[in-house]
């Protein structure tokens, strides 16, 4: 709609033109009147209406006047005169303030909306043609921004004259790039040219910085200084809440302030560092060089991470499930978070790890569990979700509450006598797994010294000799059963058959094969 503003001294007559016409119909809008000159200006000044209609003799300031005073700040305003009788030394002056029509009282409603055409004719090419130089402008500014943060300074020399005409000539320069997001997955380009029109409607019509497009991202230069920790926040408000009118969710980082528009390749480089680097830091904010990650890595000494190692997880966290120690839970998930984040680790390959433990840890789960042998469909389900967490505190809390999840008898702590109890439950009934006190002493919260002393004291013998009694016993029970030598071997935790023939005859006398005899 384009807007309208009324002046008339008398009364009747504004009112009359409000409603002598439907405006709408005829793509304006009446947003105020005016009563003389001088409040015409101010309102004017106010609305910044696209056509004027003005009576050309009122008390005080005439509408010649209005209009040369208008004239000397916004040559393009449209303007109608209105005049109670014909006027031809008026209407001279008129023509040369370039008016765009003139209207006898009592106006007559055909003569109005024929002016009224053809001022919105006028009025949609004027706009087209601001629209496309704006474009232009727009597109100009973002290809030299793009070119730089391709080339060197040297290749591509900016004069302050042309930063200047572009409007890029500031005091300093940040880059702050934005990824967005629809449940989980990238934005769409619709959706990406949407979220664009209003960053430029809050930032680059407003002076603020100007908008480019960088592969998937949209990036921002700006003039405000991020150095703040006030301005930041403010910029991530207002990014997010233009993200939360279109159901988008907005990642963004900004790298350092530079002086010079030639360096703001660095700024960029360094706010596209810290954009892929997102998985680490907590959402709601601007990342920037000095914010902190959710999980810092002091010493991070780059190296794979083996399978042993997460054949060892796995165990800890199988057994801490099974004695119910939540507490052992947070602390062995967190652990191996850092463990993965210290040995240099990428986001996707932290995931995949953390999905292959929680399967494994499953699968022990289900050989034991009639019910997580029943729900391990709808678990592994949840487990794949990892892959969709966009925070590494998000995934990280998906992780404990799955294995909580998995676990029917949590508790936080025992006496000495109830964890020697639960200690050589889970020995009896997990004498095939891959027992070490090492292992158990993490899942117990214990020292391993201190809880083999416990183990001792309790059963009179050595953890490890205890499980090898356990293990040679169930071997006798197999071994009677008909069961082959290498079986039972397996059967019973012993992954060298020869090992296995070792310990039997140590604690039993004889061979396998010759007790079976007997």
């Amino acid at each position: 709609m384009y807007k309208v503003l009324i002046t008339d001294d008398e009364p009747m007559i504004r009112e009359g033109l409000r409603t002598l016409i439907e405006w709408e119909e005829l793509g304006f809008q009446v947003v105020d009147t005016a009563a003389n000159g001088k409040e015409a200006l101010q309102k004017a000044e106010r609305y910044s209406p696209d056509l004027m209609i003005i009576d050309i003799r009122m008390p005080g300031m005439t509408g010649l006047e209005v209009i040369e005073t208008l004239r000397k700040k916004d040559e393009s305003v449209h303007v109608l005169i209105l005049s109670g009788y014909a006027d031809f030394d008026y209407a001279k002056k008129a023509i040369a303030l370039s008016i765009d029509g003139y209207l006898l009282k009592p106006v007559e409603e055909d003569e109005l909306v024929e002016y009224l055409q053809k001022l919105k004719s006028a009025l949609d090419k004027e706009t087209d043609l601001q629209q496309r130089q704006s474009e232009q402008v727009e597109w100009n500014m973002e290809r030299t921004i793009q070119a730089m943060l391709t080339s060197a300074e040297e290749q591509l020399p900016v004069q302050e004259g042309e930063l200047a005409g572009a409007g890029l000539l500031w005091d300093g320069y940040n880059v702050a790039l934005i990824r967005l997001q629809h449940d989980g997955k990238e934005a769409e380009p619709s959706e990406r040219a949407a979220f664009k029109k209003r960053l430029c409607q809050v930032f680059d019509e407003k002076g603020r910085g100007t908008i480019f497009i960088s592969e998937l991202h949209i990036g921002l230069l700006l003039k405000e200084n991020l150095q703040f920790e006030q301005v930041r926040k403010a910029v991530y408000k207002e990014i997010e809440a233009l993200a939360a009118e279109l159901l988008l969710e907005a990642t963004v980082s900004a790298g350092g302030r530079v002086k010079r528009f030639s360096e703001i390749n660095r700024s960029y480089e360094e706010a596209l560092k810290l954009l892929k680097q997102r998985f680490f830091y907590e959402g709601n904010q601007l990342i920037t060089q000095a914010t902190e990650p959710v999980c810092k890595a002091e010493d991070c000494t780059p190296a794979p991470v083996d399978q042993e190692e997460c054949a060892d997880i796995i165990d800890k966290m199988y057994f801490a499930l099974d004695i119910g120690n939540e507490a052992a839970i947070d602390q062995l998930v967190t652990g191996t978070g850092h463990l993965f984040i210290t040995r240099g680790c990428s986001e996707q390959v932290i995931k995949s790890l953390f999905v292959q433990i929680l399967t494994g840890v499953l699968g022990k789960m289900s050989q034991h569990d009639a019910d997580v042998y029943a729900r391990s469909g709808q678990v592994s389900v949840a487990i794949m979700e990892i892959y969709q967490l966009t925070r590494y505190s998000a995934m990280e809390r998906h992780v404990i509450q799955l294995l909580k999840g998995l676990n029917a008898s949590a508790s936080q702590g025992d006496s000495a006598d109830k964890l020697m109890r639960k200690m050589i439950d889970l020995i009896q009934r997990n004498y095939d797994e891959n027992l070490k006190l090492e292992s158990l002493a993490d899942v117990f919260n214990y020292n391993s010294a201190y809880l083999g002393k416990l183990f001792k004291n309790t059963t009179g013998e050595y953890f490890n000799t205890y499980l090898d009694k356990v293990r040679i016993e169930k071997a006798k029970e197999f071994l009677g059963q008909g069961m082959k030598v290498y079986q039972v071997a397996e059967k019973v935790g012993y992954a060298n058959v020869d090992y296995f023939h070792a310990k039997f005859r140590k604690y039993v006398g004889s061979s396998p094969s010759g007790f079976r005899k007997k």
